[in-house]
């Protein structure tokens, strides 16, 4: 049993491995010093990489946090008010009035959640039910009309480059991490021989 949670550490495990691992190493190459003789030439390499990784990672999201000022507060991702951040575009409260949204909604309801509303909202008497089919189709609209603002800027912007490089460099640093503990615990490996 303990042999198996060495092989296969938790996230928090996983961090501090890393840290520890990391540290001796990228000391002693910032100081100048040669390389210690018991860490692997791998795992310098490895790290070099995961460096350079974080360094790149780090001007994309300076960059991305830029290019957000310049779009419309509305159309940026932002709270839910139950505190979770979302993508959707927020409304104001004279647009979710004007829609016939309570106010008790989020301000940046998902198509789901208007589908929710409109599904809570749908009345016994089929006579009434044609009032709320008209009301939840103009809610879909409008939110389809938002999301292609939304897109709009977010294109043309560069926005969304700066998203897809930015998934693209957090899987690279994952990739890094896995291969640095497979070097680090793998089989045969002690997480403490490095």
């Amino acid at each position: 049993m303990a042999d198996g949670s060495l092989s296969t550490p938790g996230a928090v495990s996983r961090r501090s491995l890393l840290s520890v691992a990391a540290s001796i190493p990228v000391a002693s190459a910032a100081a100048g010093a040669s390389l210690p003789s018991r860490v692997p030439q791998p795992v310098f390499a490895l790290l070099d990489r995961y460096r350079d990784t974080g360094l790149r990672l780090r001007e994309t999201e300076a960059a991305r946090a830029r290019t957000l000022l310049s779009i419309p507060e509305s159309l940026c991702p932002g709270p839910t008010g139950t505190g979770t951040v979302t993508g959707w575009p927020e409304w104001t409260p004279e647009e979710m009035a004007a829609l016939g949204l309570p106010p008790t909604m989020s301000r940046r309801p998902s198509q789901a959640e208007l589908t929710r509303h409109f599904r809570q909202s749908l009345h016994p008497d089929p006579a009434k039910q044609g009032e709320t089919k008209r009301l939840h189709k103009a809610r879909i609209v409008a939110l389809r009309k938002r999301c292609d603002l939304q897109k709009e800027w977010y294109g043309r912007t560069g926005l969304d480059d700066l998203n897809r490089r930015r998934a693209r460099l957090l899987e690279e640093k994952r990739g890094i991490e896995r291969d640095l503990m497979a070097l680090m615990i793998g089989p045969g490996r002690a997480a403490t021989d490095a």
